[in-house]
Order: C-alpha cells, then sequence, then structure tokens
C-alpha cells in the first residue's frame, strides 16, 4: 500500500485524494456552525477551532505532498488537475457544507478513476433492478 510519501501513479495519488478528501473534510464539517447545539462555552469553541485547524493543514499538507510526488513522477498533467483541488481547500472556508459539495465534484470531474467507478455503479444497480 502506497503512502503520500510513497506513491508514484496517477491511481495511487487520487485513490490518496479520495482518502484523505473524504476523512479530514468530514471531520472538519462536524465542527462547522451546523453542528453546534445550544450555547458552547469558550474551551467548546476553542476545541472546535483547533480541530478545524489541524485537519485543514493536514489535508492541504498531504494534498500538496501527493501532488508534488505526481510532478516529481513525471504526471504533470495528473499534478495540475490535482493542484486545483489543492487550491480550492486553501482558499475556502471548509466548513461550509457548499465548499465541500463543489471539492468533492470537482474531485470526480478530474479524477478519472472515480468516473469509471460511478459509471461501473450505476451500471450493477440498472442490471439489479431488471
Amino acid at each position: 500500500m502506497s503512502t503520500m510519501r510513497t506513491c508514484t501513479t496517477p491511481e495511487e495519488g487520487w485513490g490518496l485524494y479520495s482518502h484523505f478528501l473524504g476523512n479530514l473534510l468530514l471531520s472538519i464539517q462536524m465542527q462547522g456552525p451546523n453542528w453546534v447545539k445550544g450555547e458552547e462555552t469558550a474551551t467548546e469553541k476553542d476545541r472546535r477551532d483547533r480541530v478545524v485547524s489541524d485537519s485543514w493543514a493536514k489535508l492541504a499538507g498531504s494534498l500538496y505532498m501527493i501532488m508534488r510526488r505526481m510532478k516529481l513522477n513525471g504526471h504533470d498533467d495528473v499534478a495540475a488537475k490535482m493542484q486545483q483541488i489543492v487550491d480550492m481547500v486553501v482558499e475556502q472556508d471548509l466548513t461550509d457544507p457548499e465548499v465541500c459539495e463543489a471539492i468533492h465534484a470537482k474531485h470526480k470531474e478530474l479524477n478519472v478513476q472515480s468516473q469509471d467507478f460511478d459509471t461501473q455503479l450505476a451500471a450493477l444497480r440498472a442490471e439489479r433492478t431488471r
């Protein structure tokens, strides 16, 4: 199994992108204002802010490292696509559900593996309903 420090192929890179986007965006979203119930203390707000900040830094750093690994291994076209997602992660408020949806949509648009998976899943569902 490859890691963000050892990935060399687009398949490995996109797989890791899916992993980090799925896990870290969810952890950030769960700290957003839509999840707060009632009044919160200053300590609770600080904890939420720290989780968002730490997760955001880990997400941005991980995606950047994977993108650089693609570039270093001669996959400049893949790296350019991945850079678009890195830019979105760095520049936008990740606690906003619409931003997260836009990032996931961009990921699906740029990642051929994700498109293939969706196509195969739709075919299986269609076959099952016959």
